[in-house]
């Protein structure tokens, strides 16, 4: 636990059943159980504190979420109709097990971290975190360019 491969801490965590029920069907797991994003601060009247909010890593609210835990094959057009009714896509740099979603605004994409979290995405709970404007990773929505494709591209 905790020593790097590729770069990445391994965290490993004790075995546990997915399943009680013992006819389930041998290799298959239970769906997974949503986690849901922890409520964005509020003040004494109700409201949202935006410059007060954080993700679960502790990462400061941006226009730019990370989003993995989808299912395998989820495609650029799922994860536009997931975020639609939540905010304005911007662009979407997709890999294999997780992407880059750009709104237009910071607020509607806190409002959307908040609603999906959890959500299932073709048998995947969605996890999703704040990225910088600018990701170690070299993914930079507002510079016109990325490291993984062209601006406001992703696949089609």
């Amino acid at each position: 636990n905790g020593s790097l491969l590729g770069g990445m801490p391994i965290r490993v965590n004790p075995a546990t059943r997915k399943s009680s029920n013992p006819s389930a069907s041998f290799g298959l797991s239970a769906a997974p159980v949503p986690t849901l994003a922890a409520p964005a601060p509020r003040d004494a009247g109700g409201q949202i504190q935006y410059d007060q909010v954080r993700d679960d890593r502790g990462n400061v609210a941006t226009k730019n979420l990370f989003v993995a835990g989808y299912g395998l094959g989820t495609t650029e057009q799922q994860l536009r109709e997931v975020f639609a009714p939540h905010c304005t896509v911007s662009s979407i740099v997709m890999k294999s097990t997780f992407a880059f979603v750009n709104t237009n605004d910071r607020i509607a994409a806190i409002h959307a971290r908040e609603a999906l979290t959890g959500a299932i995405l073709a048998g995947g709970a969605l996890r999703i975190n704040f990225a910088k404007e600018t990701g170690r990773l070299g993914t930079s929505f507002d510079s016109g360019g990325s490291r993984y494709g062209p601006a406001g591209g992703g696949r089609h």
